[in-house]
């Protein structure tokens, strides 16, 4: 595995950046164990989308016990990449090994799965409540978006199967840790299946929700009961009959609820100046913003919402998720920092000098300023390690990259496509430790989601964050 760092002036540049002036390069081995190196050999098919190429590596590494390789296979037969057919049941096959060796994205994806279920594959909430409170028992990036999902889950599921889960989760840590010879496999409980489709349905194409059932059925969502003819009777409530319901969340309430479920996502859904709804952000792919649109109808029938989503891919589509995860855990909130290359457009072609420009909202904030890349990594573009972070009085406009200010950036080479920068405004600087110049994303997106829970800003000076989508070009 190789990685070439540049330096220019004293400035660490990735490869996706470089500097002005004098350029040095320092190239980087990674020795990595064998199997290891099949599994990142099938990442990088993945990535590209040879998912035979994909198949075969992490095959190879996953008949060896590589967690990662496993949970790669895993996820093949989730998405049915390329030819395969989506198959839930060998999903959970290859999930369960990873899990079993604490891969807390396995466990994650295992909640997911269970929570949506399959023709083949009973929907089983228990059994997704299981798996996402011991992927939430993670103090990862991963564990953070189980914690978030489990409290998704817990508006969907009764106590029954709450309860379930938790004794489900118990079990499994026991039987883990038990000595070997000593591990007898327990029976699974019955699972908890929901009602199947009404005779007749057609499969309910294009389904948006990847914890929910597909149902003819619109499910219900938080604030509403919708009944399902020959369930079961329902629990005895366990709040006195007396005790006043939730009210009914509004359509777009109810929207905005279900789009935190699509994996991968960022959106937000906001009503116009003239009351008609708007769903803006990010999916993963096309596929889910045709579904996405799909939704939009069921909650808007006669008067569908305007859509203004960007189609960003994996690994970045993962960076704008745990921002925006960040957003509804009330950490940041938009405020009024503003955010735009100072040449007036989005477009940057390889060599461009990138002038970036920040307005900070009515009190003075400090600032950081990053670039993801479209491989998961994240450039510090300011502060460095050789850096204050930068601070910019109330109401000012600065802008960053200027040759005067002496620190030059220029936009990098292949490969090109949609990138982000992102800006972070903090009334106190973040407390963040010593950073790589370059670095995975999804590690630093972890240590700054802790960051600002350890802040304490007062209401009227919130900490504020902005994004903006570069396209990159030769």
């Amino acid at each position: 595995m190789k990685k070439s760092i540049c330096f220019a002036d004293g400035l660490p540049r990735s490869a996706r950046l470089i500097g002005a002036g004098a350029v040095s390069c320092m190239l980087l081995l990674a020795v990595m164990p064998l199997a290891y190196g099949d599994a990142a050999a099938g990442r990088a098919a993945y990535d590209k989308g040879d998912y035979v190429r994909a198949m075969s590596e992490w095959q190879s590494a996953a008949d060896h016990g590589d967690a990662q390789a496993q949970f790669g296979l895993g996820s093949l037969y989730e998405l049915g990449a390329g030819d395969l057919k989506q198959d839930y049941k060998r999903a959970d096959y290859w999930y369960q090994k990873a899990a079993a060796q604490d891969y807390v994205e396995a466990q994650y994806r295992l909640a997911l799965i269970w929570a949506a279920g399959a023709s083949d594959f009973p929907l089983d909430l228990a059994e997704a409540y299981k798996w996402v409170i011991l992927a939430a028992e993670s103090k990862g990036v991963w564990g953070s978006l189980a914690a978030d999902l489990e409290m998704q889950l817990d508006k969907v599921t009764s106590a029954g199967q709450q309860a379930e889960g938790k004794r489900r989760a118990a079990a499994w840590k026991e039987a883990r840790n038990a000595p070997k010879e000593a591990a007898v496999p327990a029976a699974p409980a019955p699972p908890q299946v929901s009602p199947p489709a009404k005779s007749g349905a057609t499969g309910c194409p294009g389904w948006p929700f990847p914890t929910l059932p597909c149902t003819e059925q619109f499910p219900a969502l938080p604030g509403s009961q919708a009944a399902t003819s020959g369930a079961a009777p329902p629990s005895p409530p366990s709040a006195p009959p007396s005790a006043p319901s939730q009210p009914t969340k509004s359509p777009l309430e109810q929207l905005a609820d279900s789009l935190k479920l699509i994996d991968c996502a960022s959106l937000a859904a906001r009503s116009s100046a003239q009351g008609s709804a708007i769903v803006s952000g990010t999916v993963p792919n096309a596929e889910q913003r045709a579904k996405l649109v799909q939704l939009a109808q069921r909650f808007f029938p006669n008067s569908p919402p305007e859509i203004k989503v960007d189609v960003i891919p994996p690994p970045l589509c993962q960076s704008l998720a745990n921002i925006n995860a960040m957003r509804l855990a009330g950490l940041i909130s938009d405020g009024n920092l503003g955010l735009r290359l100072n040449n007036t457009t989005a477009l940057l072609h390889e060599g461009d000098p990138m002038r970036i420009e920040i307005r900070s909202p009515g009190y003075a904030v400090y600032l950081r300023i990053d670039y993801f890349s479209i491989g998961g990594e994240v450039l510090h573009l300011w502060p460095t390690d050789d850096e204050l972070p930068p601070r910019i009085a109330a109401g000012a406009t600065q802008v960053f990259g200027d040759p005067a200010s002496g620190k030059v950036v220029k936009a990098g080479g292949a490969p090109f496509g949609t990138e982000l920068i992102s800006a972070i405004g903090t009334p106190s600087p973040l407390e963040l430790g010593a950073r790589r110049p370059v670095e995975k994303a999804a590690d630093y997106l972890r240590d700054l989601k802790a960051a600002l829970g350890r802040t304490s800003p007062s209401p009227g000076t919130p900490n504020v964050a902005a994004e903006l989508l570069v396209k990159t070009a030769p």
